[in-house]
């Protein structure tokens, strides 16, 4: 993670920033608006942080007294809710697993600079996370609030399903279901790949989501349709145009689910319809993005040997190379196939890939995009 330069703007606590508000408690506290807060990534304009990898940030310089209120939704009732990396000062990390409803981080600092940041480590399924506000209080002396910023030399855009998600990747077990507690984005291939080139990482995926067929069979908030939405599960929050995230790179890990689907429905794939969706998604992407590269990957949960003769892997491959032939047709010639080995054990919960496969995972797609001279 690139560390930022601290710009601090000094101020007497009793002015405050021209957003901010005093809070009652303390005639001298600060409260800042949780919109005025600087955010990372896929956040919604009214601050919903829904997508994995996500988060916000906050900087300033004197000692005092923070509290920070989050309200955290929950559309399952049997999981507690977001997990979320809590960074202090760019050296303390802990995890912190948030309750239904409002969640409230209070914490004394000392004299010299500071900051705190919060990344979302789970999925649009486990919740959406929003910070109320900001109260700073019990100053002394005078505090510095500073304008934090997130810059880096370039982004990358990982588009994809559980696997992107980090879907039980922090457990090394075949237990079956999912438990929010044990997914973390930050041990994903992406994030280990966006580290290793000092790049911003966006993670727009959604477990169990297809491309023409989710897991369960159901053709509802396939990946085409969320990837043009702020909040994945909600379609009033589309994304105007000129208002996606500018990326270097898109990485696109599709085809897991659709090919699995056949297991779960019993239904075969209509594998021209997929190719054809492949194609018109690229082709979407193309016009979002004119001249970021696109990698088109096989993810390493598919494999020849299960189901007996459905042979995911070979298919999947076939079908990813057709549409990027396709694409290449079209005349984009910045569309590129790679390949992950099939996982081994210990596997992830749910046979997902664990935080060691994750770590093959990004060597392997390190290599590619090196072969490929995208960041020379």
């Amino acid at each position: 993670m690139r560390k930022n330069l601290l710009i601090l703007i000094e101020v007497i606590v009793l002015l405050s920033l021209s957003s901010c508000t005093h809070d009652g408690r303390d005639k001298n506290a600060i409260v800042i608006p949780g919109s005025e807060l600087e955010y990372y990534g896929r956040v919604s304009p009214q601050g919903w942080m829904a997508y994995p990898g996500t988060r916000m940030k906050l900087e300033w310089n004197g000692a005092c007294d923070l509290s920070i209120a989050f309200y955290d939704s929950l559309p399952k009732a049997e999981e507690l809710g977001d997990c979320v990396y809590v960074v202090i000062d760019q050296q303390e990390t802990r995890k912190w697993q948030f309750m239904p409803g409002g969640n409230l981080y209070e914490k004394s600092f000392g004299e010299g600079p500071h900051t705190f940041e919060v990344i979302k480590l789970t999925e649009s399924q486990v919740g959406m996370l929003r910070v109320d506000s900001v109260v700073i209080s019990n100053v002394g002396g005078q505090v510095a609030i500073g304008k934090p910023s997130y810059s880096y030399e370039r982004t990358i855009e990982f588009i994809g399903n559980s696997i992107t998600c980090g879907y039980g990747n922090e457990i090394t077990t075949n237990t079956a279901g999912f438990h929010a507690i044990n997914e973390n984005v930050m041990k994903t291939y992406g994030a280990r790949v966006a580290e290793h080139y000092k790049a911003g990482a966006y993670f727009t995926a959604y477990s169990g989501r297809g491309l023409v067929r989710n897991y369960d069979g159901s053709e509802d908030g396939l990946l085409p349709d969320f990837y043009d939405r702020w909040i994945a599960d909600d379609p009033t929050t589309r994304i105007a145009e000129g208002g996606y995230l500018p990326v270097d790179l898109l990485v696109v890990n599709i085809g897991t689910n659709d090919m699995n689907s056949e297991v779960t429905t019993g239904k075969p794939l209509d594998s021209l319809l997929f190719v054809n969706k492949y194609v018109d998604f690229l082709c979407h992407l193309r016009k979002i993005h004119p001249s970021a590269p696109m990698i088109c990957a096989v993810g390493p949960m598919l494999n020849d040997d299960y189901p007996a003769g459905a042979r995911f892997l070979s298919r999947c491959r076939n079908y990813v190379r057709q549409a990027i032939n396709l694409t290449r047709q079209k005349g984009d010639t910045l569309v590129y196939y790679h390949e992950y080995l099939p996982q081994t054990e210990p596997f992830g919960e749910d046979y997902h890939p664990s935080a060691g496969t994750h770590a093959q995972m990004a060597e392997s797609l390190i290599l590619c995009i090196d072969s490929l001279r995208m960041f020379q």
